[in-house]
């Protein structure tokens, strides 16, 4: 059995996961030791991931060079889980701005597997993971993102992105889609050819981080005025 975008189950799994996270963030909040239960957090869902990769690849057989963790949102939950154990602040803050890209993945879900399908665990539960670090570290830890911190998320994305694209070029691949549009049908399909609908993206990336960054800034500055 198989989903739709957007029909009930869909609408059903963004709620049922919504809440699972929204238990642990609280879990977060009231315990004594709030780091230790986001590390256990982060590994478990780190195992998760390492399951899905090894299922993957062990039974159903994809090439290695397939599954490779490196599109956005397979990059960003590398920082997000790593910046939460080790409490590395740069993978935080590029978690926090690059979280954009799950919103819209989980709006768009690529997996078609039903729950308690294992695949549809994995996806929902790593996107939302991703999400819920942004907020978490935002709210319980103060992350409070600046400048710099936009800056250097900018700059380490468009770094990543120019390495994935040669290895793309090497092994053939496509992640981060940087190499040629998806053969699949997708949004990018309305930006223009390559390298243009590249820039499209990163002009949309400038916006929505820009916004996210103005928005929280503004925040802290009127939780500032009125105290």
């Amino acid at each position: 059995m198989e989903f739709e975008l957007f029909d009930r189950l869909h609408l059903f799994y963004i709620l049922g996961y919504s809440l699972l996270f929204l238990f642990l963030y609280i879990g977060v909040a009231h315990s004594p030791q709030p780091k230790k239960v986001m590390r256990v957090i982060s590994f478990v869902i780190l195992l998760i991931k390492c399951g899905e990769l090894f299922i993957k690849y062990k039974l159903i057989g994809e090439a290695w060079y397939q599954i490779l963790p490196l599109h956005l949102c397979n990059i960003t939950l590398i920082f997000a889980v790593f910046g939460s154990i080790f409490r590395f602040t740069p993978f935080l803050y590029a978690t926090f701005f690059w979280s954009i890209g799950a919103i819209f993945a989980l709006l768009t879900p690529e997996v078609r597997e039903t729950f308690p399908h294992f695949f549809n665990i994995s996806f929902f539960s790593t996107h939302f993971y991703i999400i819920f670090v942004a907020i978490t570290e935002y709210k319980i830890f103060n992350l409070r993102p600046s400048w710099e911190s936009w800056t250097g998320s900018f700059l380490g994305i468009n770094i990543i992105a120019v390495g994935v694209y040669f290895i793309n070029t090497v092994l053939g691949t496509n992640y981060l889609y940087i190499n040629r549009k998806p053969s699949f049908s997708s949004p990018l399909d309305y930006f223009g050819d390559w390298p243009y609908y590249i820039i499209v993206v990163e002009l949309t990336y400038i916006v929505l981080t820009l916004l996210l960054l103005f928005l929280f800034k503004k925040k802290d500055y009127k939780i500032k005025v009125n105290r």
